[in-house]
C-alpha cells in the first residue's frame, strides 16, 4: 500500500494577526477621542441659522427658490471709552511738566512742585510760596501763576473727559488777628476757587473744573515739625477722568460757578 502523504506542521500563528490588534485599539481610541470632544463642545443656534441664511442668500439657494433674503445686520454694541489710557497720558504729560518746571525754578532756589500718582489719575502739589503770600488767597507769584496757566493748556488739549480739581490746603496755625478771612478753611477754600477761575480764565470750560478746599485738614506732613510744617501749606490740583469717584481721595469741596 502506498504511503499517505501529510502536509507538514503549518508554521502559522493561529488567530488574528498581531498588527490587526493594535491597529484596532488605535482605531478606537481616536474614535472616543472625537465623541468626548463632540460631548464637549457647544454651539450657538442663532449664530448658526444666520450663517446658513447668508450662505443661502449668496448661493441664490433660498427657501421656494424665487424669493430674495437678506438678513438682518447684528446689532452693534458702543465700545466704552477706555479711561484707564487716557490717564496714563496725563500722568506722562504732567510729569514731564512738572519736571521741566522744577528744574528751571531749582535755579532760583524755588520751591518744588511735586506730582503723585494715584487710583483716581494724578494730584499735583503745588506750595503756597509758589502762588500766594502769607495768609493771603490772592494769586501773586509770577512764576507759579505761568505753571498753573501752562497746565490750563495742556488741559485744553486732552479729552474733555478729563477734569481738574483745585483744593488749597493749610498748617494748623491760627490765622492772624485782622485778617479777612475767618479761619484756615475759609482761607483754604478762597485759593482753591481762585485757582480754578484762573483756570477758567485760560479758556477751559467751567464744566471741567472745581474749586475749593479743606483747611488743615489732610495734611502731608507733621505740623508739630516747623520745617515740615510748610508743605501742609499748598494746593492740591486732581487731574482725573470723567466718572472717576473722588470721595475717598478729597472731602466735600465748592464748585466755581
Amino acid at each position: 500500500m502506498a504511503k499517505k502523504l501529510r502536509c507538514p506542521p503549518c508554521e502559522c500563528p493561529k488567530g488574528v494577526a498581531l498588527w490587526l490588534g493594535t491597529y484596532g485599539d488605535m482605531v478606537t481610541l481616536i474614535l472616543t477621542f472625537f465623541i468626548l470632544l463632540l460631548s464637549m463642545a457647544t454651539f450657538d443656534t442663532q449664530k448658526i441659522a444666520q450663517a446658513v441664511g447668508s450662505l443661502e442668500g449668496s448661493l441664490a439657494v433660498l427657501e421656494k427658490g424665487s424669493q430674495s433674503q437678506i438678513n438682518p445686520p447684528a446689532p452693534i454694541k458702543a465700545t466704552p471709552i477706555d479711561t484707564q489710557v487716557e490717564m496714563e497720558n496725563v500722568v506722562n504729560i504732567f510729569g514731564s511738566l512738572v519736571t521741566d518746571y522744577n528744574e528751571v525754578n531749582r535755579i532760583s532756589n524755588g520751591p518744588a512742585v511735586e506730582l503723585e500718582e494715584s487710583e483716581k489719575g494724578v494730584i499735583i502739589r503745588i506750595p503756597e510760596a509758589l502762588l500766594f503770600e502769607s495768609g493771603s488767597a490772592e494769586l501773586s507769584n509770577p512764576s507759579g501763576i505761568a505753571f498753573v496757566k501752562r497746565i490750563a493748556l495742556e488741559l485744553q488739549r486732552l479729552p474733555k473727559e478729563v477734569l481738574i480739581k483745585a483744593i488749597g490746603h493749610t498748617d494748623n496755625v491760627p490765622i492772624r488777628e485782622g485778617s479777612m478771612f475767618a479761619d484756615n478753611l475759609e482761607l483754604s477754600v478762597a485759593r482753591g476757587i481762585n485757582i480754578a477761575d484762573l483756570l477758567m480764565q485760560q479758556g477751559l470750560d467751567k464744566s471741567r473744573v472745581l474749586g475749593g478746599g479743606e483747611g488743615e485738614f489732610s495734611p502731608v506732613a507733621n505740623n508739630d515739625i516747623p520745617s515740615m510744617r510748610e508743605k501742609n501749606r499748598r494746593v492740591d490740583l486732581y487731574v482725573y477722568s470723567i466718572g472717576e469717584d473722588l470721595s475717598g481721595m478729597i472731602g466735600d469741596i465748592g464748585r466755581e460757578q
